[in-house]
C-alpha cells in the first residue's frame, strides 16, 4: 500500500505564540514530531512504499531533504515531493500516486484526498497544544 506523510506538522512540529488579543504572533520550529515519525516507520517495516508529500515550494526542497536525514527516515522513503502549494491530492493525481493512506494536520487538504480518493484513510494529524484547538 502507498502511505504518505505530510512534512509541516506532521513530521514535524512547531510552536506558536499569541500576542494579548489572541492573534497568531509567530510560530517557530520545535523538532520531528516523535510519534508519528514511529508511525512512519511501523508503515515501512509492515511493507507499505512510503512517500512524503508536501505543499512546501521547491526552494526548500534543500531544508525538507536535511531534515528527514536528521530525524533518520529520508533512506527510509520512496521519495520526497513538493507540490508548490498546489493541493496534494490534485498533485498525487497528476503523479499516478493512489495513496491508501495519507497522514496530515490540515483538514482541507485530508477532504481533497477524500473526494479524490475516496478508497484512502485519512488520518488528522493534531497541531501542538500551543495552537490552542487550531485546526
Amino acid at each position: 500500500m502507498l502511505v504518505t506523510f505530510d512534512f509541516d506538522d506532521t513530521l514535524t512540529q512547531s510552536m506558536a505564540t499569541w500576542d494579548e488579543e489572541g492573534c497568531l504572533e509567530d510560530s517557530r520550529f520545535l523538532g520531528p514530531n516523535l510519534f508519528f515519525i514511529q508511525v512512519l516507520r511501523t508503515c515501512v517495516q509492515n511493507g507499505d512504499e512510503v512517500r512524503v508529500v508536501t505543499s512546501r515550494s521547491k526552494k526548500w526542497e534543500k531544508d525538507t531533504l536535511e531534515k528527514l536525514s536528521e530525524f533518520g527516515i529520508l533512506h527510509l522513503l520512496a521519495g520526497v515531493h513538493h507540490t508548490d502549494g498546489e493541493w496534494k491530492a490534485a498533485w498525487m493525481l497528476g503523479e499516478g500516486l493512489m495513496p491508501g493512506k495519507h497522514f496530515d494536520d490540515d483538514r482541507l487538504e485530508l477532504d481533497e484526498i477524500e473526494k479524490v480518493f475516496p478508497d484512502c484513510e485519512t488520518i488528522k494529524v493534531p497541531l501542538h497544544q500551543s495552537w490552542n484547538g487550531v485546526e
